[in-house]
């Protein structure tokens, strides 16, 4: 996962809410520009109030110019994505970026139907290893007790997965 500040990424809600649950939000550090379309930011909000713009390395809200195209289109509305979920891929298209972090599965979907790179929370927690930025022990701890510090979505059986890969090493 490595990301240069040259290719800014694209991020819906999901992983800046459940990052911010578990207290992690300093993970994102070194991924370079992450661009928040406005709407994206707002629905943030709504559910993580006391959220501080500032308190989100490299993040940086931006307005989505561009319309998105009928292959767009029409993945939006076949997989019913919501308002922001339909920005924030309109904005990966726009700018060709390579990265989205997303949690939800059918936003994941026509992001790599569009051939954007996903990376969810998981994703960023697991990376935080890779890069030094966390311990395998602290890790293990915060998948542990996802289901109840976090509003993440995630199958038991697939953080049972996700725990034994971590544990592997």
């Amino acid at each position: 996962m490595a990301v240069t500040d040259s290719v800014p990424v694209v991020s819906d809600a999901g992983p800046l809410i459940h990052l911010d649950e578990l207290s992690c939000l300093e993970l994102l550090g070194g991924l370079g520009v992450i661009l928040v379309p406005r709407i994206v930011w707002a629905e943030t909000v709504r559910h993580r109030p006391q959220l501080a713009l500032r308190n989100v390395p490299g993040a940086n809200i931006t307005d989505v110019a561009a319309e998105p195209s009928a292959r767009l289109l029409s993945l939006s509305d076949s997989l019913e994505l919501d308002a922001g979920e339909r920005a924030a891929l309109a904005l990966l298209e726009s700018i060709s970026a390579k990265w989205f972090l997303c949690d939800d599965a059918a936003a994941r979907l026509a992001a790599e139907s569009l051939g954007g790179k996903v990376h969810g929370t998981i994703g960023i927690l697991l990376r935080s290893i890779r890069t030094a930025m966390r311990t395998r022990t602290q890790i293990l701890d915060i998948l542990r007790a996802l289901p109840r510090t976090s509003s993440l979505h995630l199958s038991h059986r697939l953080l049972q997965r996700v725990i034994a890969e971590v544990e592997r090493g």
